[in-house]
């Protein structure tokens, strides 16, 4: 008997075992954007009543306006050196605000930026398909997330 269960155990333990599958989900796609780098959707993002157009790079500022924080989205060739803050009410500051061609409104616990100002953004993008989540990334507060939706 005892030879018998040695057997069985030896065969149990020699035996392929079967990878152990975790959950089937979408498959995500990650992408990491420096400040001032072109990010470049590949279908319409819609934010409620806001679409932004693909097949268009943006540059991504972060700006401070009266009625909150918001993800500016600029036309790629619209740079500032990075960390630097852009007054608003400065002729250069108005001359950027005219390059924005949406505001995303950004909800956080903390002020991530001076009212009346916009400097440039570093995201984290996560691609699930039907849905795009821009993190912002260095900024005050942690995980401070813009979700789109996807339009094909």
């Amino acid at each position: 008997m005892r030879v018998l269960a040695a057997a069985v155990a030896l065969v149990i333990a020699l035996a392929p075992t079967p990878a152990l599958a975790g959950p089937k989900g979408p498959k995500v796609k990650v992408k990491t954007y420096v400040a001032g780098e072109a990010f470049c959707p590949t279908a319409a993002l819609v934010y409620g009543t806001i679409v932004i157009s693909p097949g268009t790079c943006y540059t991504l500022f972060l700006v401070g306006e009266r009625g909150g924080t918001f993800l500016a989205f600029a036309p790629a060739g619209v740079k500032i050196p990075p960390g630097q803050l852009v007054r608003l009410t400065t002729p250069a500051g108005a001359k950027l605000r005219g390059r924005f061609l949406y505001l995303v409104p950004v909800s956080a616990p903390v002020a991530l930026v001076a009212v009346g100002t916009a400097t440039l953004v570093a995201v984290r993008a996560e691609d699930l398909g039907s849905r795009l989540t821009l993190t912002l990334v260095g900024v005050a507060a942690p995980n401070v997330v813009v979700s789109f939706s996807v339009r094909l």
